[in-house]
């Protein structure tokens, strides 16, 4: 399991250098999504996000450090981890990508009219209140899992036998198809 910490470690520094990339002129409008991006408070989310990340890194990697030392140097690299996320996250590059999508699903006039809302009394008070909501709903969410998970267990044991037979045939064949190759 300690073999897997380089190789994650690895794919957030590629998926930190695709993120970081300068952002290209923006047309009017991206422009538009980025304001509504603005007025909904997406920054907030964006350092939101950062501190769930690092949170989950040290869950994650908390049995490396089972001893003072090791837990020092998992929280550090947990740290470092963080910092980068946050960069990547509140690049402008990363703006711009996620303006870019709005304005995909968007036109000018719906985004202009979201803006409009979210600046009036009740589209203030939605955001107010919209963390609160989602934490809410997370509970319920989590709660109705609880429910079904002894069955999701039962399902992955029923299953997790036949996939482990579907994945020896699969090996089986490709052994016989090298061999079956390298006769030719």
């Amino acid at each position: 399991m300690l073999r897997k910490i380089p190789i994650l470690f690895a794919g957030l520094c590629v998926a930190a250098t695709a993120f970081a990339e300068a952002p290209g002129k923006v047309d009017a409008k991206t422009g538009l999504a980025m304001q509504l991006m603005a007025v909904t408070n997406l920054d907030r989310t964006m350092q939101q996000m950062a501190v769930q990340v690092q949170a989950m890194m040290e869950k994650q990697f908390e049995a490396y450090g089972s001893c003072p030392a090791s837990s020092a140097v998992v929280h550090e690299m947990s740290a470092k981890i963080g910092e980068k996320v946050t960069g990547v996250l509140k690049s402008d590059a990363m703006k711009v990508d996620i303006a870019s999508v709005y304005a995909e699903v968007f036109s000018e006039d719906e985004l202009r009219e979201t803006i409009a809302f979210y600046k009036s009394p009740l589209g203030r008070k939605l955001l107010e209140r919209m963390p609160d909501l989602m934490q809410k709903s997370m509970q319920i969410s989590q709660d109705r899992m609880r429910e079904v998970m002894p069955e999701m267990q039962k399902l992955g044991e029923q299953y997790g036998e036949r996939i482990r037979e579907a994945a020896a045939t699969c090996d089986a064949e490709d052994t016989a198809g090298k061999a079956s190759s390298e006769k030719n």
